[in-house]
């Protein structure tokens, strides 16, 4: 495969799947914002949205205050936003346009119809419908896009580099989440708002990961912290997990990779590394500095990315 391809597909996948978490984090956050805690103030959440895609400090230098309609608009259409859910639908439809005919008729055209959409969304129909419209039929369609590529696409190298970077930018979004949630319950618990809004938080942050009914299920208890932690991060049947991302980029990686050989510092070696650290870790070892953990998490995450730009898709 033509490294140019294996760039589109790769990146395909990662927009697409950029742009599904953008959505469902502000759509719960603002949402659940409505019937918060009373102590829970709005500017918490909209604070919380921006940091997630690291957007606090340009929008503050451009906007000052945070207000509801220039912080979700910032976020979900702004054109001039590299990282709002535009733009990031608008390259994956670009990504796809690139590797055009390594893609089923079906796939293309959900993505296609993906485009449109949200193109044709305008602020107005922001402020009228409310942010809950547009985030979940982002969401649908993500949905429906995922559902092509695994059902219509033959499971071969094109289909392997999608999944690539949609499993690696699903380690990397869920690695924020909760960087971006610990560091609201740190304010929280510096606030002393109480065990309340950390509850509270604990939910926002498992819905945020869709994630909020299956851990319910596997503690058969009230979410809290310890347990979000633990099944975000080390669960691995669970398929929004750090865990069970870069296990599966693994996999895919094994299907792409035609020499068994792996040196060490290589890319194979890197995310096999890695992988048994997560499998042979306890919550109580993450616990003791959940952040120091979680953004060395991320740089390896980083790290991995950079490493497959290197072996695959220079070009």
């Amino acid at each position: 495969m033509l490294s140019r391809i294996a760039n589109s597909l790769f990146w395909m996948g990662r927009y697409l799947e950029r742009a599904e978490h953008t959505a469902r984090y502000a759509r719960v956050h603002y949402c659940s914002s409505l019937d918060a805690p009373l102590v829970q103030k709005k500017e918490f959440v909209m604070e919380s949205s921006l940091n997630l895609s690291g957007l606090l400090y340009e929008y503050k230098k451009a906007h000052g205050t945070l207000e509801d309609e220039k912080v979700l608009y910032t976020i979900t259409l702004q054109e001039s936003n590299p990282l709002s859910i535009r733009a990031c639908v608008n390259s994956a439809r670009e990504n796809a346009r690139g590797a055009r005919d390594s893609l089923s008729s079906e796939l293309w055209e959900s993505i296609n119809r993906f485009y449109h959409y949200v193109n044709n969304y305008s602020e107005a129909d922001l402020n009228d419908k409310g942010i809950y419209n547009f985030t979940d039929k982002v969401v649908e369609n993500c949905a429906i896009v995922n559902g092509y590529v695994h059902k219509s696409l033959i499971h071969n190298e094109v289909w392997s580099f999608i999944h690539l970077g949609m499993h690696l930018e699903r380690a990397n979004q869920i690695t924020r989440i909760l960087i971006a949630k610990t560091n609201d319950m740190g304010k929280a618990a510096t606030q002393k708002l109480g065990k309340v809004v950390e509850n509270y938080q604990c939910v926002t942050l498992l819905k945020s990961a869709e994630a909020f009914d299956m851990s319910r299920t596997y503690y058969k208890a009230v979410p809290n912290y310890h347990d979000s932690l633990e099944f975000l991060i080390l669960n691995n049947d669970f398929p929004r997990s750090i865990c069970y991302n870069l296990t599966r980029m693994g996999r895919y990686l094994d299907r792409i990779n035609h020499s068994k050989l792996q040196e060490k510092d290589s890319l194979e070696f890197t995310v096999g590394k890695i992988c048994a650290t997560l499998h042979y870790l306890t919550i109580q070892e993450i616990e003791g500095d959940v952040l120091i953990f979680l953004n060395n998490m991320l740089l390896s995450i980083n790290k991995i990315g950079e490493l497959i730009e290197k072996k695959y898709l220079n070009y």
